[in-house]
């Protein structure tokens, strides 16, 4: 027998796996970052503007290898340009290309508008309780943790 917890958590599951499908297929958005980290990467220097590899690295919490090979790619793509700075040469500065900027422009559009078209069932009431419900598990979930 089921209980009304583990259906509610399954059927979280489920919902996470369906919101994510519509935005990333490549034939809706050819820019759309391919991996969930480069996607974070680009939004955080599209959100802070040039920042260093270690600062990049530390917020997305990530080893720098780890980050050193994305940037590679993304510089490949065009998407990221390096720098070395000029007060510390030690240091390699990161920011967006303006092909970078309109990528993550371009998929935040449409990321909003799959949002909005997969929350369309609920009414504005329904979305507001949905919201302090999901809150309210995520703030209990990081208290324990």
């Amino acid at each position: 027998m089921k209980t009304i917890e583990v259906e509610i958590v399954r059927m979280l599951g489920r919902l996470n796996a369906l919101s994510r499908r519509a935005p990333t297929s490549p034939q809706e958005v050819p820019e759309a970052p391919r991996a969930h980290g480069r996607g974070r990467m680009l939004g955080l220097l599209h959100d802070h503007g040039e920042m260093s590899q270690s600062q990049i690295a530390a917020l997305l919490d990530i080893r720098p290898q780890s980050l050193s090979e994305m940037l590679t790619k993304a510089e490949t793509d065009g998407v990221i340009v390096r720098r070395q700075s000029t007060e510390d040469k030690r240091q390699t500065l990161v920011s967006l290309t303006e092909l970078g900027q309109s990528r993550v422009e371009t998929f935040r559009e449409v990321h909003r508008k799959h949002a909005e078209e997969f929350l369309d069932p609920l009414t504005d009431d329904e979305k507001t309780a949905l919201a302090e419900i999901l809150r309210k598990l995520i703030d209990a979930k990081k208290e324990n943790e």
